[in-house]
């Protein structure tokens, strides 16, 4: 289902931030098995044509810690597509579900943020590497069914499959300016270091 009632929305929105504020006050004592049930309950909710997805809303603009990278594990386990292209409104453009260029500047401080791409990396690999020389050496590429998606999840798409694909795509979207300069492999923070200020409220 990709379509959602905008209240359940905010219902999971809101039990995401009750998580998250529990997580904060003692990350020692929380049951992550709660987080890992709302990933599934809302593993699939797009909210297409109605508003931002529930990922986006969870995922998007905030700084991530070990608590975001569980969840969109857990997410990524219960179905949850990464790579798919929704509208928010009726007659909005198709964009991300989540939004990789804002991951892809934040993975240049946070090492959480980091790993979360280096996980996507791998799934956009897994999903685009089989067609890559399909696209690129199609008539049009830019008509290819999967080139707009590629396009808007650039920057979650290895350099060197993105150049295969399109290397005006990779120029663009992986610039110089876009150095990694944390290790996607190092240790979660530490619990001082995971306190974040969330002001996040559910919409609607």
């Amino acid at each position: 289902m990709t379509r959602h009632d905008p209240d359940e929305i905010n219902r999971l929105i809101g039990e995401f931030t009750d998580l998250q504020e529990e997580w904060e006050k003692d990350p020692d004592a929380f049951d992550w098995s709660r987080l890992q049930a709302l990933a599934y309950k809302g593993a699939h909710a797009y909210n297409e044509g109605c508003g931002p997805s529930f990922h986006a809303l969870a995922l998007d603009g905030v700084r991530h810690t070990e608590f975001h990278e569980r969840f969109l594990t857990h997410l990524l386990h219960a179905g949850f597509d990464p790579f798919k292209l929704a509208r928010t409104g009726s007659e909005t453009a198709e964009i991300p579900v989540i939004d990789h260029a804002c991951l892809a500047d934040a993975a240049l401080w946070n090492p959480s943020s980091a790993r979360m791409r280096a996980l996507l990396m791998e799934i956009a690999r897994t999903r685009f590497e089989p067609v890559a020389d399909e696209i690129r050496n199609s008539d049009q590429p830019a008509a290819h069914p999967l080139y707009m998606t590629v396009e808007a999840c650039a920057e979650s798409i290895p350099l060197d499959l993105l150049e295969r694909i399109s290397p005006e795509l990779a120029r663009e979207h992986h610039g110089e300016a876009r150095v990694q300069s944390v290790d996607p492999i190092e240790g979660y923070l530490t619990s001082a270091e995971t306190i974040v200020e969330s002001n996040a409220k559910p919409y609607g």
